[in-house]
């Protein structure tokens, strides 16, 4: 039986100090754009936005899929 929970996506690089960031969470989001709300998926309710944090200088940082 497929999956339908999304892909893994690429490593996020520190916008301070260009390490490869941890993907610590991901959290469902509702979506506040046009194109957003176009690729929302209907039976989830939302968006997924994932958390990501930096080992080497702590920043955090996060995006929507």
């Amino acid at each position: 039986m497929a999956s339908k929970a999304p892909k893994a996506s690429q490593k996020m690089i520190c916008k301070e100090c260009g390490d490869s960031m941890n993907h610590h969470a991901d959290k469902l989001v509702d979506p506040i754009t046009a194109q957003e709300a176009a690729r929302m998926d209907a039976a989830m309710g939302g968006i997924i936005e994932e958390m990501h944090y930096c080992a080497q200088c702590g920043l955090g940082d996060s995006r929507r899929l």
